[in-house]
């Protein structure tokens, strides 16, 4: 793309796989005020079809202007169905169902990047152009939602104000979503640099490097298809059994002298951000009202949204204080190991 748009800076181009991200968040935040208007299914219907339609335009079309408004456009059909990915499961199941299914989402999600992806690299030995085509999935998707998923029960409007936005309910979700942009920002920092520290510190050629990121996804996927199992067999000590073994996981890169152990690091992290990430959702419909959910599914999205984008800064600021490639897997290993001592200090209470 830099080739074909050589009048244009590398920052304009690079700002097109970003600029999605833009209209997604504010297309979660808006999210509970379409619910109001549009049904489940007229949202998720149109937001599949936006995603798919506006997703494969660059594929056809060489115009710099067009490819950045439908980058744009197909933010927002993603921004459609986000909230519904969550909602969707939550309103219709309950208890140990929905804990198996929401690990499932988070396991699938992980699963069906990494496959995407590699489909995209593929379709880029035709050209640029052709790996958007990728983005055609969304009309698969689209039929089987159709076919497959049952129309929502209509119940009455309830409105959102007074109970549902007393502080009580509301200070549970802001926790959620920090927590969710925390466990994103851990994540996406870890896949920047486990790659790199193995490379720098010659522990690793760039193939192994990249096969250790490979397990770390693939540990995402298993995080979430166990978690479950998990989640009924610890119970109140899953969330200070999963945040301390994430914190192993994180200090164990930082002190390895060999490959192997960094990706059994690597590997736990990624297990345990995807089984702790999938508990957020899965305890939501326990804290919140089913009126307020669609709002509290939003924010938890847009506060990991929000630590996907920020993660980079945060990495840069960690850097001033501590010019290492160690220094994020100690500081966030340093903030886990807390974490966990206050939720298992929290349980016994």
């Amino acid at each position: 793309m830099l080739k074909a748009f050589s009048s244009y800076s590398r920052s304009s181009i690079e700002f097109l796989v970003s600029i999605p991200s833009v209209s997604m968040i504010i297309m979660i935040a808006l999210s509970p005020i379409i619910a109001r208007i549009f049904s489940e299914r007229i949202t998720i219907v149109l937001g599949l079809l936006i995603a798919g339609l506006a997703g494969i335009t660059p594929a056809f079309t060489s115009s710099f202007s067009l490819i950045f408004i439908s980058r744009i456009i197909t933010g927002i059909g993603f921004g459609l169905i986000n909230t519904q990915a969550v909602s969707i499961i939550s309103e219709r199941f309950t208890g140990k169902e929905r804990a198996h299914l929401l690990g499932y989402r988070t396991s699938i999600e992980t699963l069906g990047q990494a496959i995407l992806t590699l489909i995209a690299g593929q379709l880029l030995i035709l050209g640029w152009q052709p790996a958007f085509l990728i983005y055609s999935i969304a009309f698969p998707i689209l039929i089987l939602y159709l076919l497959f998923v049952p129309r929502k029960p209509v119940s009455p409007r309830k409105s959102t104000a007074g109970k549902g936005s007393h502080l009580s309910q509301f200070l549970p979700v802001l926790i959620s979503a920090l927590f969710g942009g925390l466990l994103i920002a851990t994540n996406t920092a870890s896949s920047l640099r486990i790659p790199s520290y193995i490379v720098e510190n010659n522990l690793g050629s760039t193939l192994s490097a990249n096969r250790v990121l490979s397990l770390f996804m693939f540990a995402g996927f298993l995080g979430g298809a166990f978690f479950g199992k998990l989640f009924t067999y610890l119970n109140k000590y899953f969330l200070p059994v999963l945040l301390l073994t994430e914190a192993l996981g994180l200090f164990l890169v930082p002190i390895s002298s060999t490959i192997y152990f960094i990706a059994i690091g690597a590997f736990l992290g990624g297990f345990c951000v995807a089984g702790v990430l999938s508990s957020i959702f899965a305890r939501l419909p326990e804290k919140i009202p089913s009126n307020f959910l669609n709002i509290a599914n939003a924010m938890v999205l847009i506060g990991c949204n929000l630590g996907a984008t920020m993660a980079p800064l945060f990495l840069s600021g960690m850097e001033k204080i501590y010019p290492s490639l160690t220094t994020p897997f100690i500081i966030f290993g340093s903030i886990f190991l807390l974490l966990s001592i206050g939720a298992l200090i929290k349980n016994r209470g």
